[in-house]
């Protein structure tokens, strides 16, 4: 499948466009004669979540990489009361490109680009509405991704059922737990089988980057582990073998579940690889459905640093690795894996719905 990292990039061509954003990669030059600052206010999983705000930072450590002349800093969000106060200390402090990070600082993103349309700033898992022509929102097609995983779940389960919950109910989260229904609905269409998937069911009609409804498991936040581990160990008593946690730092309460629980039971992760992220629990993993947060921050922080920064949308998919299946320390059958890389190339075809509500459910 490849890294999610490459994110299609040839970084030795002229300029890398990904959607609106387009970085000058010779122009890495253009800082030279001074430091320039990146800066990355996180959620409240906080930076080493191993999940989307751990995403977010390597992204800014790997543009430094590229541009020794770039100085990363961070803020933690301990609740949604740090956000604006977080934002305003990065502008005061002369930030030359802010991130946020995920859906939840969608207001305080907007507000800070509408009171200082100057400002670059960059939201992961958002598209916010401002007048600031300096906002990039970065969003990832993610039900894709989470459409494979669900594949990879069905092929791989011994017990017939999988499950999946979220953190909070938002379409940036519903929207992988939507995916990973459609890949198991389609799996046992096209392969004759009957695996269940628990925990999310689907609304009728098809999900977008901003509408995705239905009824499921949710812990109700992105921190609490125990939440994670109850929810889990409720998952297996009824029959589940394989779960999927779209909830940053709550799914490492999946983990231990999976770890109490035992031989046979095990976690698919979300965001960035689990066994890069927490390579101590990758013989739990039977894979990731990641989203592209490392390039694509990367990228705006190079962009910024060049000068050629440009707000709108960025949108990850399966084309162009903003969204991706990556395989973890379970080994997984070729064959199956054969079966995942078919639907991948139908699927950016569009000859694959990634709409659960085009298969039968059982």
């Amino acid at each position: 499948m490849g890294s999610i990292r490459r994110l299609a990039m040839t970084l030795g061509a002229a300029s890398l466009v990904l959607g609106t954003l387009t970085v000058s990669v010779a122009g890495t030059a253009a800082t030279a004669a001074g430091k320039f600052l990146a800066c990355v206010v996180t959620d409240t999983g906080g930076i080493n979540d191993k999940s989307f705000n751990a995403s977010a930072w390597k992204g800014l450590e790997d543009a430094k990489k590229v541009n020794k002349n770039i100085t990363i800093k961070y803020l933690s969000s301990t609740s949604s009361a740090d956000y604006v106060p977080n934002i305003n200390s990065f502008i005061q402090k002369g930030c030359g490109v802010i991130i946020t990070v995920g859906f939840l600082m969608d207001a305080a993103t907007a507000k800070a680009g509408n009171a200082h349309p100057h400002q670059r700033i960059a939201i992961v898992d958002d598209a916010p509405v401002t007048k600031s022509k300096n906002v990039l929102g970065m969003q990832y097609q993610t039900d894709q991704g989470g459409f494979l995983g669900g594949m990879l779940a069905a092929g791989m389960t011994k017990t017939g059922t999988v499950a999946t919950y979220g953190g909070m109910q938002f379409p940036s989260v519903t929207l992988y737990m939507n995916g990973f229904v459609a890949g198991v609905r389609y799996y046992d269409q096209k392969y004759g089988y009957a695996v269940k998937a628990l925990g999310w069911t689907p609304a009728a009609g098809a999900c977008s980057l901003a509408k995705c409804d239905g009824k499921g498991s949710f812990a109700g936040n992105f921190t609490d582990q125990t939440a994670g581990k109850t929810i889990t160990a409720n998952f297996f008593a009824q029959g589940a073998d394989i779960v999927f946690p779209v909830a940053g730092s709550v799914g490492l309460g999946s983990v231990a579940a999976a770890k109490q629980a035992g031989v046979g039971h095990s976690v698919m992760w979300v965001d960035s690889n689990g066994c890069v992220a927490d390579a101590a629990d990758c013989p739990w993993f039977v894979g990731t459905v990641a989203k592209g947060v490392e390039p694509s921050v990367k990228a705006a922080v190079l962009s910024a640093a060049n000068g050629t920064f440009k707000g709108g949308i960025y949108v990850g998919t399966l084309k162009n690795n903003g969204t991706q299946l990556q395989y973890g320390g379970i080994k997984v059958p070729a064959a199956l894996k054969a079966k995942i890389a078919a639907a991948k190339a139908g699927i950016i075809a569009g000859t694959i719905s990634v709409n659960p509500n085009k298969y039968p459910a059982h």
